[in-house]
């Protein structure tokens, strides 16, 4: 579980395990409330806030975009014998919502993939 809360409150690390970013800063530390902004390959930049952080088990951040309100949640959590459920829920709001979902959701089996093979 350390391993994978690492990679995702280092905000610098994202691109590493998310291929469609192509850089992210961050405004503090990692915490409820704190903003940053990602650059999307391809994409201009897009702010994001964290709105929710339990420590070492995940987290949620919120993207404002034309027409919607993307929420990220992201959750580690240990199973038997040792091993990790890494899982991510997207909930998309506004008239934009339909159109943005199989866009914003075309990467994320790549992108747990990476996550857990970096934590591996």
């Amino acid at each position: 579980m350390d391993a994978v809360w690492e990679l995702w409150s280092d905000v610098s690390r994202w691109p590493e395990w998310d291929p469609s970013l192509e850089s992210v800063t961050f405004d503090g530390p990692f915490a409820e409330g704190a903003t940053g902004t990602l650059v999307i390959k391809g994409q201009g930049p897009i702010d994001f806030v964290l709105t929710g952080i339990e420590e070492k088990a995940g987290f949620v951040d919120e993207t404002s975009v034309p027409g919607a309100l993307i929420r990220f949640g992201h959750r580690v959590e240990e199973l038997p014998e040792g091993r990790l459920r890494v899982s991510y829920d997207v909930v998309i709001e506004g008239p934009a919502a339909q159109a943005l979902g199989p866009v914003v959701t075309a990467d994320l089996p790549q992108a747990l993939e990476l996550l857990v093979k970096l934590a591996s």
